[in-house]
């Protein structure tokens, strides 16, 4: 792991993973149908955070179902 954290944002359409060793992540449902993030029903205009708990989180899987998702994780 490298010494400094790498902020990476970006939104997507398609279904995807957070890889492994995130100390930050959050999501939103920037589009017109809910989606499906860690296998929970992630409503339109919803956000989930998952804060800095001193260890990083394991792989969390998202489904856009259609929907435009905005995520930002720290590695």
């Amino acid at each position: 792991m490298d010494i400094l954290a790498n902020p990476i944002e970006f939104e997507t359409t398609t279904d995807g993973t957070i890889p492994k060793g995130a100390i930050v992540i959050s999501f939103k449902n920037i589009g017109t149908v809910d989606g499906i993030e860690n296998n929970t029903t992630l409503k339109v205009g919803e956000a989930t955070n998952y804060p800095f708990v001193g260890k990083p989180y394991n792989s969390i899987s998202y489904q856009t179902e259609g929907s435009t998702f905005k995520i930002r994780y720290t590695i």
